[in-house]
């Protein structure tokens, strides 16, 4: 089970009935995944979670390894069994561990995650509206030098969600410290379209997800119970 919060930009992932050979290479690959997109922080829920293998566990400290080296995102466990946490002890030094999701979470806000969200309604201003909200978050998180890329890629995705879906829309930007971070999520569970025609000159810039190819580090789309989320990802060296 995975939940993605729009207002604070925190994954939530719950992992359920047994760890070992076979199941612990999906548990990595579904935190590799999730780390990719560059959330504020990934949760774990590891309340439904039973111990079999004991080294498996080491599952944990690699994929929170990986979270902050690779997209410079925090992983944190939370609501272990004893038994669970007890072997999780022995990976310490390389986990963060709390009793509940109040203390996950208490943790999170420690690390003043840079997020800014927005709802838009499916109108051609809030393609501009979009667009003022990525240039101001690039101001104030310092990163001037890929201010223009930023806002170029939300115009096409935001235009993109008026043009297609017809509904409210959210816009969210997240810095990592190691990539900026742009995703449109919407309501249509179709694949991102480039646009043309007359409706692209009139949604500006109108220029085509071609340039979210361009200008992005990464992009892609993942498909959501209400839809669908199309992000992209910014390296933010200078």
């Amino acid at each position: 089970m995975v939940e993605r919060c729009l207002e604070t930009g925190v994954v939530t992932v719950r992992f359920q009935g047994v760890l070992n050979q076979s199941t612990a290479p999906g548990v990595h690959n579904t935190l590799s995944k999730l780390a990719a997109e560059c959330p504020a922080a990934i949760v774990v829920d590891m309340s439904a979670l039973d111990q079999v293998d004991k080294a498996c566990f080491s599952v944990f400290a690699t994929a929170t390894f990986k979270a902050e080296q690779d997209w410079g995102v925090p992983l944190l466990l939370y609501a272990a069994r004893p038994e669970v946490s007890r072997v999780i002890g022995t990976y310490r030094n390389f986990v963060a561990l709390y009793e509940d999701r109040s203390l996950a979470l208490a943790a999170v806000r420690a690390h003043v995650p840079r997020w800014v969200r927005e709802r838009l309604a499916p109108y051609p201003d809030s393609v501009r509206t979009a667009r003022g909200l990525i240039g101001d978050a690039c101001l104030r998180w310092d990163l001037p030098h890929v201010r223009d890329a930023a806002r170029l890629i939300v115009s096409e995705l935001a235009s993109n969600a008026v043009q297609h879906t017809g509904a409210d829309f959210d816009v969210t930007a997240a810095y990592t410290g190691r990539y900026l971070r742009i995703a449109v999520q919407d309501r249509s569970s179709a694949r991102p379209r480039r646009m043309t025609g007359p409706a692209a000159e009139h949604l500006e810039p109108g220029w085509g997800l071609r340039v979210v190819e361009a200008a992005s580090t990464h992009w892609g789309y993942l498909s959501v119970p209400t839809g669908k989320i199309v992000w992209s990802l910014l390296t933010t060296d200078r």
